[in-house]
Order: structure tokens, then sequence, then C-alpha cells
């Protein structure tokens, strides 16, 4: 073929329109701070610090959380840059993001549980519960919010940039949730908790691949373009 079939210039000629330049990842990443500043407070502010923040500390409850919080923004900003064709991160840098984080989840719990061993007795079911839906629903806007920066950039491998969005948020509302929970127990952390950071992390994959299909769907060169356009266009 030395000429495009007559269809698919139409269709790029009907997809030709002015075009804002991207903002740098990290730039993007800036519009999810606010709502890392709101997961971060909602908890404590809606409901109680935990009484043991006396033996943790300042740094202990509000210093982790935050450090924690970062890291879940952090995250975010690499899923951003992700989300852009060419510059996908290499295989070993994805393990990275996804693994340090959450190594970090773990290690704030054993120093919360060093600092200051609060063992959960009874009503396991219930307290579980709460802490997961609490924490699982305050990263849900905080999903929503980087999915749609993500898919302005047409991202080429959705599951793993929707993977690190959802992770980000979860660390985000985790950091928020665990100023609140009254217990460090880690069974009850690394179960609850981390649970809820990993239900934030597969809600960002499929919300991230769904926006991909919808746009793919939408876009005016989805359609395939048949073999004898071209035999036509040829012939005249």
């Amino acid at each position: 073929m030395t000429t495009a079939p007559a269809e698919l210039r139409a269709r790029l000629a009907a997809d030709y329109r002015p075009v804002r330049a991207l903002p740098s990842p990290w730039a993007r990443a800036l519009w999810i701070l606010p709502f890392a500043l709101v997961a971060l407070v909602a908890a404590p502010v809606a409901f109680t610090v935990r009484p043991d923040a006396a033996n943790l500390g300042w740094l202990g409850v509000w210093g982790l959380s935050i450090a924690q919080s970062v890291m879940g923004l952090l995250v975010v900003g690499a899923a951003l840059r992700e989300c852009i064709p060419g510059r996908d991160w290499s295989r070993a840098a994805i393990v990275l993001w996804l693994s340090i984080p959450a190594a970090a989840v773990v290690g704030v719990t054993l120093l919360s549980w060093e600092a200051s061993p609060v063992f959960l007795h009874g009503q396991w079911w219930l307290v579980g519960g709460l802490c997961f839906a609490g924490s699982a629903a305050t990263a849900l806007p905080v999903v929503a919010l980087a999915s749609i920066l993500a898919s302005r950039a047409y991202p080429t491998r959705p599951l793993i940039a929707g993977s690190m969005l959802g992770l980000g948020a979860g660390l985000m509302a985790d950091a928020g949730w665990r100023i609140f929970c009254h217990f460090s127990e880690p069974a009850h952390v690394l179960s609850a908790h981390l649970a809820a950071v990993i239900l934030s992390t597969i809600v960002g994959a499929v919300t991230a691949l769904r926006f991909s299909r919808l746009r793919g769907e939408k876009h005016p060169l989805h359609e395939p373009i048949h073999a004898g356009d071209d035999h036509r266009d040829r012939s005249q």
C-alpha cells in the first residue's frame, strides 16, 4: 500500500483538532493533594484520635501517617507517568513501586505495635469490618479523580497504571484511618487495613481498564478499515 484508504484518510481528517499540552505527571499529581489531605484528617476529625496517641507521640501518630500519605501521592505520580505512551516504567521499577509501599505499611504497623501494643480482644469481625469499610470508602474519591487524570493520557497498560493509582489511593486512606483506629495489633491491621488497600488497588485497575475500553470504543479510528476500501480508492 502506497496510499492510505479513503475511509482512513477521512477518519484521520475528522480526528484533527487542537489539543492542549499535557502537564507533567508530577504536576497533575498535585490535583490529588487536596483529596490526600482530606483522607488524612477525615477519620480523626469525624471520630477521634486513637487513645494511645500519648504512647506513640506526634511522630508515631501523625509523622508516620504523613509519610505514608506522601508515599501514596508519589505512587499516584508514578502511575500518571505510566499512563503516558512511551514513558512507561520497566518491570523492575513497577515491582518496586508496588512492593515498597506494601512493605512500608507492614513497617509502620510493626513500629506502632512495638511502641504501643494494643490488642483487639473481642468483636474482631465488627471492628475489622468497620476499619475495612471506612478505609476503602475514603480511598474511592481519590481513585475516581486519579482515574480521570489517567484516562486523559491514553495509558497503553491500563491494568498496571490503574493498580498503581489504586494502591496510592489506598495508602492515603489508610494513613488517615490509622490515626483513628484504636488497635495496633498486627493481626488486625494487616488484615482489615491492608485488605482495604488491596481492594483499592483492584478497583483502580478495573476502573482504568474500563475507562480505556470506553475511550477506545468512542475513538473514530476504532472501527477496522475493510480491505475492499483500498481497492475501490485505487480504482477511481
